[in-house]
Formats: structure tokens, sequence, C-alpha cells
């Protein structure tokens, strides 16, 4: 059986600083934690960096390079992904009865149109400290070297991390035939 993978940030701090009140249960936030771990921080740093890190945690032998980008750059990250990927499941829960949603008597659950505007405005900003993860690696590659470096194709490879929104170009398409060769591909 192989090791579980560390948490590079911990509940408490997600508490403290992410805008999640005391009573969100930790299994919520750690599952949410280790999900936006491996889909969406490994493939900013690289399988081979990520593991890296992972393995300092739990060896709790952290060097200062990574520390630094822990404190500084990853946890900022961490905090903001954890609450866009969290609002579905800090709102729903699962239970033997199906998908429900919880309400006290002094809160009201939100609409779906409030909760993608809550989680965009959450993914904005991690996407955000994505983009400045990924710049501060690609002007610090001396120091991370294993931000490039990929020994085995089913690594998951470093990618540069861009804002997630679309360019309006216009409606007009081109008719010449030469164009057309293959269009719209």
């Amino acid at each position: 059986m192989s090791t579980p993978t560390p948490l590079f940030v911990s509940a408490a701090t997600i508490k403290k600083y992410g805008f999640i009140e005391d009573n969100v249960d930790d299994k919520l936030i750690n599952g949410t934690t280790l999900m936006v771990q491996d889909i969406e921080l490994q493939q900013l740093l690289g399988t081979d960096l990520y593991n890296e890190i992972a393995g300092q945690i739990s060896g709790n032998s952290v060097t200062v390079l990574n520390a630094y980008l822990l404190d500084n750059i990853i946890e900022k990250f961490l905090i903001n992904a954890n609450i866009a990927s969290g609002c579905i499941a800090y709102t729903f829960k699962m239970s033997n009865k199906g998908v429900v949603s919880s309400n006290s008597d002094n809160q009201q659950p939100v609409d779906k149109d409030t909760l993608e505007m809550v989680r965009a405005t959450w993914q904005g900003r991690a996407d955000f400290y994505a983009k400045r993860l990924s710049d501060y690696l690609f002007q610090e590659q001396s120091s991370y070297p294993l931000y490039f470096r990929n020994n085995d194709m089913s690594d998951i490879q470093s990618r540069r991390a861009k804002y997630q929104s679309g360019i309006f170009t216009g409606n007009k398409r081109r008719y010449e035939t030469e164009r057309r060769v293959n269009w719209p591909y």
C-alpha cells in the first residue's frame, strides 16, 4: 500500500484565511484539498516537483526553497481553489436518501445561479494564484529543475497557468475557397 498524499495546507489554515466558517467539517475540507492537489496543483507543478514536495512534507524535511513556495504561493492557491471546488461539496451532502441540501431555521440555501457566481469568483482568485505560481517557477527554473523535468511519460507534465476566459473574435467567417480547406479545424 502506498503512502497517503500529505495535505499541503491544513483545514485550520483554510478556515482561518479562506472565509470558511469554523463549523465546516474538516473531513470535507481535507477531501476537497486532496482533490484540488491531485487535479489542479499537480498539473501546475508537474509530477516530479509535486512528489518531491509531498515527500518532504511527509518526511518533515521541507527545503527552504520549497517552504517559500508552500508558504507564499501554493497555500494561497490551495485556499482559493479549495473554496471554488468546495462550493458544491459544502452545499450538498451525499446520504443514503440521495443528494440533499442542509437547511436550518436561520439559513437559506442559495439558488444555482448564485452558487455558480460564488464558485466562479473563487475560481478566478485561484487562477490568479495559479498564474503567479507558474510565473514564479518559470522565473526561478534554475532553483526548481524538477519543474521542467519529466522522466516518465506517465507523469503529468507541468503546465503554465492561464486565465480561463474566452475571447470574442467576431461572427464573420472567411469565404475564400483556399482558406476553407479543412475549415474550421
